[in-house]
C-alpha cells in the first residue's frame, strides 16, 4: 500500500543506481519533467541536471555513499529545456543485495521567487529610507537630486537618474550607479510624433503616470536603448514622473538587474519615495520665498525706520526752529490788535482778529508737534507711582475749565503702578481735557475715574457722559491732528490722545476706547502694578494703602457730595 501512495505523492519520488541511472520514479516525476514512462531506462542525473550543475554529480552522490543521507538545493531541467530550482533529499538504500539511492526531490520554483521577492523589497525598502533620510538634510535642489540619486542605488539597483524638462526634452541633471555613460549623448523628446518620446522616462513626464518595463530587453518601448542597456546589464526599468507647485517637472528613472523586478508593492513604494522627493522641492521654493519676501520685508522695514526717523528730525527741528518767528508773528499780531482797535470800520477789525486768532493757533499746533516728537522717542524711567496724585494734578491744572462747565470728577480708590509721574499726569490731563471739551450743549460734564485689578496688570475706565464718538472713528482719533470737528465748535489740535496712546504703549500697556454718539465715551488703558516692596520683617510685601471710599476729586460750580 505505501508503494502504491508513492506514486501520487506531491514530491517527486526517483530511485538511482550507484553510478547514476534513473531506475524508477513515481508518477509526480513524469508530470514535473514531461518525459514519457518508456524512456526512463534511459534516463540519468546527467539527463535530468541543469547544464550548470552537471559537474557535481559525482561529488554529490559521493557524499550520500559516504554519509548515508544527503540534503542539498540545486537546479534540474525538464524535458524540454526548462531549468527550475529544487530541493534534494537523498538517502542510501540496500535492497535484495543491491545498494540505491533514493531522491525525494521538491520544487522550490515559488520559495525561490517568493524569497527573491523579498529580498527586492528589502532592499527597496532600505533605499526608500536611504532617501528620505537624505531629503530631511537637503537644503538645495541639487542637493536633492544628486543624494537620491545616491541613495537609490545602494541597495542592489543598478542605476539612478533624475531629469528635468527643459523646453521638448529632458535634461539629465544627477545620476548614480554602474552606466552613467549610458546618459552621454542620451536624447529624450516630449514631442508625441518623435520615437524617442515613448520611452518610459518620456511617457511618465507627459502622461504625469508612472511607467514600468518589467523586461527592459524585450519591451517595444525601450527598443531605441536596447542596445544601451545590454551594454550595463538592465533588465527591468522604472521611471516616476516629479512635481513642482502640482506641474510635472521631471522624472526620476531606475534601473534593476533582474527582470520582474519593480511588481505592485514595489511601485506603491516607489511612487511614494517619489512623492516624497516632489513634496521635498515644493518645501525649498516655498523656503526660498519665503526668504525672498523677508528680505525684502526687512528692506522695507529698514526704509520705513528710515523715513520715520527723518520725519521725527524734521518735525523736532521743524517746531523748534519755528518758534522764533510764530512768536513774533503772535506778539506783533497783538501789538497791532492793541494798537489799531476802534480805528478801522468793523470789516478791518474782523479781519485782523482773523489774524490774530491764525496766529495764537500756528503757536499751539507748533507746540503740540514738539510734545508729539518729543514724546515719541523719550526714555521713560518707571517707577512706583500713585495714579490718584497724578489725577489730582491734572484736576488741578484743569480746576478753571471745571469750573467755568460746571464739571465733576468722581474716582474711586486709586492704585500705585509702574510709570513715570509726570506721563501719566499728562494721559489723565488729555482724557479729562477731552471730556470736559466735547460736553453734550445744556449738561454738565460728569466724569468717573476707576481702575481694576487684571492679573499683573491694573485697567483703568475714564467714562463721561458727553456727545460720544460714532464707532468707525473710535481708532482714528488716536492719529495726530486728526479732527472729527470744526475748530470754532470744539477748538485744539487733535494731539492730545495720540501723545496718550505712546505714553502708555511706551508703558507696557494698551489704551481704547468705547462710545456710541449720545452716549459718552469711556477710555480704557491698562498699566503693570507696581512691585511690592520688601518688608523690614519676614521680607513679607508691603501694603498700599488705597483711599477707603469715593470721593469727588475735583468739582466747579456745586458743593462735592
Amino acid at each position: 500500500m505505501l508503494e502504491r501512495l508513492a506514486h501520487y505523492a506531491n514530491d517527486v519520488i526517483m530511485v538511482f543506481s550507484l553510478d547514476g541511472r534513473l531506475v524508477e520514479a513515481n508518477d509526480r516525476f513524469f508530470e514535473l519533467y514531461g518525459y514519457s514512462h518508456d524512456v526512463i531506462s534511459r534516463l540519468s542525473l546527467t539527463d535530468l541536471r541543469s547544464l550548470a550543475r552537471t559537474a557535481t554529480i559525482a561529488e554529490d552522490l559521493g557524499r550520500v555513499t559516504v554519509q548515508g543521507r544527503f540534503t542539498f538545493e540545486t537546479e534540474h531541467r525538464r524535458h524540454d529545456g526548462g531549468v527550475f530550482p529544487v530541493e534534494v533529499n537523498s538517502r542510501l538504500v540496500h535492497l535484495d543485495g543491491e545498494t540505491y539511492v533514493v531522491s525525494v526531490v521538491r520544487d522550490i520554483s515559488e520559495i525561490k521567487a517568493a524569497m527573491g521577492r523579498i529580498q527586492n523589497m528589502t532592499a527597496l525598502l532600505q533605499t526608500a529610507a536611504a532617501v528620505h533620510h537624505h531629503l530631511l538634510h537637503a537644503n538645495h535642489e541639487q542637493d536633492v537630486f544628486s543624494g537620491v540619486c545616491r541613495a537609490s542605488t545602494q541597495f542592489g539597483l543598478k542605476m539612478a537618474w533624475i531629469g528635468v524638462i527643459e523646453a521638448e526634452s529632458v535634461r539629465p541633471v544627477s545620476w548614480a550607479g554602474e552606466g552613467s555613460a549610458y546618459l552621454d549623448g542620451l536624447v529624450i523628446r516630449l514631442d508625441p510624433r518623435d520615437c524617442h518620446a515613448w520611452g518610459p522616462t518620456g511617457t511618465a513626464i507627459r502622461f504625469g503616470k508612472p511607467v514600468i518595463s518589467a523586461d527592459f530587453q524585450n519591451d517595444p518601448a525601450t527598443a531605441p536603448w536596447h542596445e544601451r542597456g545590454q551594454l550595463f546589464g538592465w533588465r527591468a526599468s522604472a521611471a516616476f514622473p516629479l512635481f513642482r507647485h502640482g506641474q510635472v517637472c521631471g522624472a526620476l528613472t531606475l534601473y534593476a538587474g533582474e527582470s520582474g523586478m519593480f511588481g505592485p508593492a514595489e511601485q506603491t513604494l516607489l511612487e511614494d519615495l517619489a512623492a516624497n522627493v516632489s513634496f521635498k522641492l515644493d518645501q525649498l521654493d516655498v523656503r526660498a520665498q519665503n526668504a525672498e519676501l523677508q528680505a525684502s520685508l526687512q528692506e522695507s522695514l529698514q526704509k520705513l525706520v528710515d523715513v520715520n526717523i527723518e520725519l521725527e528730525r524734521f518735525s523736532e527741528i521743524y517746531s523748534h526752529d519755528l518758534q522764533e518767528p510764530v512768536r513774533n508773528v503772535v506778539s506783533f499780531t497783538q501789538f497791532l490788535e492793541r494798537r489799531l482797535t476802534g480805528k478801522f470800520d468793523a470789516e478791518t477789525e474782523g479781519l485782523l482778529r482773523i489774524i490774530v486768532d491764525a496766529a495764537r493757533r500756528i503757536r499751539q499746533l507748533n507746540f503740540d508737534l514738539l510734545d508729539f516728537s518729543r514724546s515719541r522717542h523719550s526714555q521713560t524711567a518707571l517707577i512706583p507711582t500713585d495714579t490718584g496724585a497724578a489725577l489730582r494734578d491734572a484736576c488741578d491744572t484743569l480746576q478753571a475749565s471745571l469750573e467755568q462747565s460746571g464739571g465733576q470728577v468722581h474716582c474711586g480708590p486709586l492704585p500705585e503702578v509702574l510709570g513715570n509721574p509726570a506721563e501719566l499726569r499728562q494721559v489723565f490731563l488729555a482724557l479729562l481735557s477731552n471730556a470736559i471739551k466735547f460736553a453734550t450743549p445744556g449738561r454738565r460734564p460728569q466724569i468717573e475715574v476707576a481702575a481694576e485689578a487684571e492679573g499683573e496688570a491694573w485697567h483703568f475706565t475714564v467714562r463721561d457722559n458727553g456727545i460720544g464718538i460714532e464707532s468707525a472713528y473710535l481708532d482714528k482719533v488716536f492719529t495726530v491732528f486728526f479732527r472729527l470737528h470744526a475748530r470754532p465748535d470744539y477748538p485744539g489740535s487733535g494731539v492730545g490722545l495720540a501723545i496718550s496712546r505712546k505714553i502708555i504703549e511706551r508703558h507696557g500697556g494698551t489704551i481704547w476706547l468705547e462710545s456710541a454718539p449720545g452716549q459718552g465715551v469711556v477710555a480704557h488703558f491698562r498699566l503693570y502694578a507696581a512691585p511690592p516692596l520688601p518688608s523690614l520683617q519676614g521680607n513679607m510685601p508691603e501694603t498700599r494703602a488705597l483711599p477707603p471710599d469715593p470721593l469727588v476729586v475735583a468739582s466747579g460750580g456745586r458743593t462735592p457730595v
